[in-house]
């Protein structure tokens, strides 16, 4: 009987395992009107150039932009250095896309800040929540955990499906070690 209850954190482990591949496979959710679209950072080199990530990023956030499902874009992302920050990179990469409506939010380090500095920023609580497919379910418990209502639009990458598999381990952990995160998964969206 003593398996079962050793069984049941790995159980657990696999449904968030499961979670996170399932939310990076689900094709973008459009909201019902435009509301801004919320672009996470990601790695910028210390030159200042930025890595295909953060610029996946930014195409699939203009691209929102130019169907009108976006108000504007708003770029988050800081740098942990004296390197340019990941939100002004993006805003150099939607200027050279043709994007115009941009708000940047360049203190946050962290998905974590990234939702609560754009709690601190916007004032509205619905957003398009755009990064990396595998990065989508822990973006979208961060910003639930902050009370917004979040609609998911991914960036895909083609990834070798064991890269795809060990970040999406990466992610799943990620949300293990913030409980409050695990909790936020479960809220459904309402607006």
């Amino acid at each position: 009987m003593t398996w079962l209850w050793a069984l049941l954190p790995v159980v657990f482990f696999a449904s968030i395992v499961l979670h996170v591949h399932a939310t990076a496979r689900r094709p973008a959710e459009l909201p019902p009107s435009p509301m801004p679209a919320v672009v996470l950072g990601a790695r910028v080199w210390p030159d200042g150039t930025p890595s295909d990530a953060l610029r996946d990023r930014v195409a699939t956030g203009v691209g929102l932009l130019n169907a009108g499902h976006a108000t504007r874009l708003v770029l988050s992302g800081g740098a942990p250095d004296q390197r340019p920050t990941e939100a002004s990179v993006m805003a150099r990469i939607a200027g050279e896309l043709g994007a115009r409506e941009l708000q940047l939010e360049a203190a946050s380090t962290s998905t974590v800040d990234n939702a609560r500095c754009c709690a601190a920023l916007l004032p509205e609580r619905a957003v398009i929540l755009v990064t990396c497919d595998f990065h989508l379910a822990r973006a979208a418990a961060c910003f639930r955990a902050e009370g917004f209502t979040v609609w998911l639009a991914g960036s895909q990458r083609s990834l070798r499906p064991v890269d795809r598999w060990r970040v999406t381990l990466k992610e799943a952990v990620a949300l293990l070690a913030r409980p409050r995160l695990l909790w936020a998964l479960r809220k459904p969206r309402s607006v």
